[in-house]
C-alpha cells in the first residue's frame, strides 16, 4: 500500500491494524502511553496524533488505507504533544530517582526528548496510597490512567483484578471496592507490571533480605532459573554470550554465595515425574487432562476461578520448590547443615514465585526469591562488570540438566520435554505440533504400542479460560495441557527486565533456544545426577509432590435484595462472586428482580450471594436447592414457575 508520509512516499503492509504500527515498520516511531498490540485500542493518551489529510487523529485508530496523506511531525503536533505531556506531568508524581521505573519510564523518556523542562500547569498531585500486600505494588500517585494494566489483566489474562473506579478528575486504577491485591482474584502474574509506563506498579523488591542473610552468618545457597539468564544477557548487552549463565554463578561465588545450582535441574527432576504421572493417568483413565503446575499464576488461577479442577493439576512440585526440597531436605544432610541455618535464594523471572514461596504448603523451602531485575539491581550495585568474570560452572550434583530442563524457559517447553521423557520410558513413533491460533498449540505424539497422546501448550490466561471452557464442553479431547501464564513462557514473566514486549520475549525466546541447542544432554533422563538422586532417596516422589485446593475469595453473608412479602419463599440466590460476575450474574440478577415485578413473584424472595463453588459453569443461579449452572434468565424463570407449582400442589394436598 502506497501512503505520502511528511511528503514522501512510502510503501507500508496493507495488513497493518493500524497507521501507528504501519509507520513503525518503516522506521518512524509515534510516541504514545497507551497502546498495547496485543489488546483492544484505547487511544486515551492521545500522543499518538497525527495528521492525516488535514484532519488531526490518533495514529493508533486509524486504519491506513491507499494514497493517505500523513504528517507525524508539524509544530502544531509538537505543541500537542508538549501539551498533552506537562497535563500529565502536572497530576503525576515527579519523584523520579526513586521510581523503580527510573532510566526506562516512557513518560521520563518523553519528557527529555520533547525538552519539558517547566510545567506551565498548576500542580495537582494523585492522593497516595501504596498497596504493598503482595508480590506486586501499587502506587497511585504514579498512575497516568493510560489503562494499560486493565486491558492486559482483563483481556490477556482473563483476570480482571483492577479496573477503573469513580469519574472525571476522581478517576483511578483499582482493585474492587479499593480493596487490597491481596484481597483479590490477583494470581500475581506480573504482566501489569510489564506493561505499566510509569511505575505505578512494580515487583515487590526484596534485595535487603539478601544483604542482611549475607551479613549475619547463613550459608547462601542460590538457584538460577532458566529464562533469567536471557534477560540478563540482553539487560547487560551481551546476548550472544553462551557462557552468561557461567558468569553469573561466578559472580554470586565472588558476592558471598556458598553454592549455587541450576534450576533446570530441578525442571529435569520436574519432568521425569510428571511423564510418569501422565502415564498413570493414562493407565487408570482418571483426572485427565493432566494440567501441568510449574506456573504458580496459573495454579492460583484454577484454584479461584476453576476450583474443581485442581484434582487435575499435576501433584507436581515447581522446578524452583522441587529443586528447594531438594537442597533443605537431602543436601543439607549430606553436608550435615541445620537447613535453618541455609538462606536458599532463587532468581526468578517470575512475580508469582514470590507468591508461590509464601503459600502454606510450601513455606521453609525457598526462603527467598528475587526476580531477574533485582538479581540485576544486585549485580549494577556491586560495579563489577559481569563480562569480565572468568566463567564458573554450576555446582555439582543439581548443576547438569538436559535440553529438556533449559528449555522450561520457554512456551512448549515443558510438555516438549514431557514429551521426551515418554519417548525413552515408551517410545514415540512419531510427532506432530502446530499452531491451532496465537498462544495455542497441538502437539500428538504417536506411540509405539498405538496410542496416540494428544496435548496443548498455551500461554496467556485468557487462552488457557478459552482451552478449558472448550474441554469442559467436550468441544475439545487431549490429555495434558501446559499453561505458562506469561506469553512466550518465563522468558515473559513479570520480574523481567523493561521492555518486556513482544519484540523482547520473542528475542529471549530465540536466544534460550540457542543455549538449549549447545546442551550435550538431550533428554532428563539421561541426567546422571538426576537419576542417582532417586537411587540415594527412597522417598523422593514423596518429597517433590504436593497438593492444592479451591480458594473462595469471598466469604460473606447473602445481601437481600428483594425480599418475600408473605407465605412460604422460593429463595432465589444468585452468585455474585468474581467468576460469576464476570459471566454477567450482576445482569442476570437485574432481570430477575424485573421479572419478579411483572410477574408479581410475591412469594419469591431474591438475593446476591458470594461463591456457589461452581465456577467452572459461571454464572450461578440456587433456586430452593437446585443449583443452576451457566444460568440465563429463561432457565431460572422455568426452575422458578416449577417450584411455584409444587408449593401449590403440596398446599392442595394439605388441605385435602
Amino acid at each position: 500500500m502506497t501512503v505520502y508520509v511528511d511528503g514522501r512516499q512510502v510503501q507500508i503492509d496493507p495488513n497493518a491494524s493500524n497507521l501507528l504500527e504501519a509507520l513503525k515498520e518503516v522506521g518512524i516511531e509515534i510516541p504514545n502511553l497507551c497502546y498495547l498490540s496485543e489488546t483492544s485500542v484505547y487511544g486515551a493518551c492521545r500522543m499518538c496524533l497525527v495528521e492525516v489529510d488535514g484532519q488531526l487523529v490518533t495514529s493508533c485508530t486509524t486504519k491506513p488505507r491507499e494514497g493517505m496523506h500523513v504528517k507525524t511531525n508539524t509544530p502544531q503536533i509538537q505543541q500537542l504533544r508538549r501539551g498533552i505531556l506537562e497535563l500529565i506531568l502536572a497530576s503525576h508524581n515527579r519523584d523520579c530517582t526513586v521510581c523503580e521505573r527510573n532510566g526506562s519510564c516512557k513518560l521520563q523518556k518523553y519528557a527529555e526528548e520533547f525538552g519539558i523542562r517547566n510545567v506551565r500547569f498548576d500542580e495537582l498531585p494523585k492522593p497516595r496510597f501504596i498497596d504493598a500486600s503482595s508480590p506486586i505494588v501499587r502506587d497511585t500517585s504514579r498512575c497516568i490512567l493510560c489503562g494499560d494494566c486493565v486491558r492486559m489483566c482483563e483481556e490477556v489474562q482473563g483476570v480482571g483484578a483492577i479496573d477503573f473506579a469513580y469519574r472525571g478528575i476522581e478517576s483511578r486504577v483499582s482493585p474492587a471496592f479499593e480493596a487490597n491485591l491481596s484481597e483479590t482474584e490477583c494470581v500475581y502474574c506480573g504482566q501489569c507490571v510489564s506493561v505499566c509506563p510509569t511505575g505505578a506498579l512494580y515487583a515487590r523488591n526484596d534485595l535487603e533480605k539478601l544483604y542482611e542473610a549475607l551479613s549475619n552468618g547463613k550459608v547462601v545457597i542460590g538457584m538460577i532459573a532458566p529464562a533469567v539468564r536471557v534477560a540478563l544477557a540482553e539487560e547487560f548487552g551481551i546476548e550472544k554470550d553462551p557462557f552468561i549463565a557461567e558468569r553469573l554463578v561466578s559472580f554470586l561465588k565472588f558476592s558471598g554465595f556458598f553454592k549455587v545450582f541450576d534450576v533446570a535441574f530441578g525442571a529435569d527432576l520436574v519432568a521425569f515425574e510428571e511423564a510418569h504421572e501422565l502415564l498413570e493417568r493414562l493407565s487408570n483413565d482418571e483426572r485427565l487432562p493432566l494440567f501441568t503446575s510449574c506456573c504458580p499464576a496459573w495454579v492460583k488461577y484454577v484454584e479461584q476461578f476453576y476450583p474443581t479442577l485442581t484434582n487435575n493439576l499435576s501433584s507436581v512440585k515447581s522446578p524452583q520448590q522441587a529443586l528447594g526440597s531438594v537442597v533443605k531436605r537431602i543436601y543439607a544432610r549430606k553436608l550435615n547443615l541445620d537447613p535453618e541455618r541455609i538462606c536458599l535464594v532463587s532468581f526468578m523471572p517470575c512475580t508469582a514465585k514470590k507468591f508461590e514461596a509464601e503459600r502454606e504448603e510450601h513455606v521453609g523451602i525457598v526462603d527467598l526469591v528475587l526476580t531477574t531485575k533485582e538479581l540485576s539491581q544486585f549485580i549494577k550495585a556491586s560495579r563489577i562488570d559481569l563480562r569480565k568474570l572468568e566463567p564458573q560452572p554450576f555446582d555439582r550434583p543439581y548443576g547438569v540438566s538436559s535440553q529438556g530442563g533449559l528449555d522450561f524457559g520457554k512456551s512448549g517447553g515443558v510438555l516438549s520435554s514431557v514429551i521426551t521423557v515418554l519417548n525413552d520410558e515408551i517410545g514415540i513413533e512419531d510427532e506432530r505440533i502446530f499452531e491451532l491460533e496465537k498462544g495455542i498449540r497441538q502437539i500428538e505424539a504417536k506411540t509405539k504400542d498405538g496410542r496416540t497422546i494428544r496435548g496443548l501448550m498455551v500461554f496467556g490466561l485468557a487462552n488457557a479460560r478459552k482451552v478449558v471452557n472448550d474441554i469442559l464442553e467436550a468441544k475439545m479431547n487431549v490429555d495434558v495441557v501446559e499453561v505458562m501464564a506469561c506469553n512466550f513462557g518465563c522468558v515473559g514473566g513479570g520480574g523481567q527486565p523493561y521492555p518486556n514486549d513482544t519484540q523482547a520475549r520473542q528475542s529471549r525466546s530465540k536466544q534460550l533456544k540457542e543455549l538449549v541447542a549447545v546442551k550435550s544432554l538431550i533428554s532428563p533422563t539421561e541426567n546422571y545426577h538426576m537419576r542417582k538422586l532417586y537411587e540415594e532417596v527412597p522417598n523422593l516422589h514423596e518429597l517433590i509432590h504436593t497438593t492444592y485446593r479451591p480458594r473462595k475469595r469471598i466469604v460473606q453473608e447473602d445481601v437481600e435484595v428483594l425480599p418475600a412479602s408473605n407465605g412460604e419463599k422460593v429463595m432465589v440466590k444468585v452468585c455474585l462472586g468474581t467468576s460469576c460476575y464476570l459471566k454477567g450474574s450482576y445482569k442476570l440478577l437485574s432481570e430477575l428482580i424485573e421479572l419478579a415485578k411483572r410477574k408479581d413473584y410475591s412469594s419469591v424472595e431474591i438475593v446476591g450471594t458470594f461463591c456457589l463453588e461452581n465456577c467452572d459453569h459461571s454464572p450461578n443461579v440456587l433456586v430452593d436447592d437446585k443449583l443452576i449452572g451457566e444460568a440465563n434468565l429463561e432457565k431460572v424463570e422455568a426452575e422458578i414457575e416449577k417450584q411455584l407449582q409444587r408449593r401449590v400442589h403440596d398446599a392442595s394436598q394439605t388441605n385435602v
